[in-house]
């Protein structure tokens, strides 16, 4: 074997560990890190003091071997979802997603949302946001459609363009850490604000 094939081959094999260094160890973009993990810990989402249980109800233990079963499962992050809080709606995407999926409460609040806009002539200024799986700008374009996205609904629903403000700010505000399946879930969002 010459010394050039050598050097290619070494350069390859180089090339290749560090591809896998770069997109696993520190993008935390591997296919097996998508799955959701059986033990660890997993934030949850705040709550507000109005939606607590009530003292007299009983509470039930918790089966440790058991994976916990709420909004937050892996089935749960492969669906648009809608979060309503007091200053803003927040639509969370799934992985790689761009556009709304059916989903009827997100149908209603978007069309409640259109006819206050519509009667009242007010604005809306929906902002797109990202992981940080891909790179800045390809982030940054991702965030711009899905709040696109959202903007379209509105316009074919009644909302002058004029009313709507749209803008992405890609993987530079997280509300989540981007080391978990569910953080990343968390920061593909548009958050939609009616301005006063």
């Amino acid at each position: 074997m010459n010394s050039k094939a050598l050097v290619f081959i070494l350069f390859a094999a180089w090339s290749g560990i560090c591809w896998r260094w770069y997109v696993c160890g520190i993008k935390n973009a591997c296919d097996d890190d998508r799955k959701p993990a059986t033990t660890g810990i997993v934030q949850a989402p705040a709550i507000e003091p109005d939606t607590l249980p009530a003292a007299s109800q009983a509470i039930q233990p918790v089966d440790k071997n058991k994976p916990a079963e709420n909004a937050n499962t892996s089935s749960s992050i492969e669906k648009v979802q809608m979060e309503e809080l007091k200053d803003r709606v927040v639509i969370h995407f799934p992985y790689s997603s761009t556009r709304k999926e059916d989903n009827d409460a997100i149908d209603e609040y978007l069309g409640r949302l259109a006819q206050h806009l519509i009667a009242d002539g007010g604005h809306v200024t929906i902002t797109g946001h990202t992981d940080f799986v891909s790179d800045s700008k390809t982030n940054y374009q991702y965030g711009l459609r899905r709040a696109n996205g959202i903007r379209d609904i509105l316009i074919k629903k009644g909302v002058k363009k004029s009313q709507i403000k749209c803008r992405s700010f890609g993987e530079s505000k997280p509300v989540a850490t981007n080391d978990t399946a569910l953080g990343r879930y968390r920061n593909r969002r548009v958050e939609i604000r009616v301005d006063q």
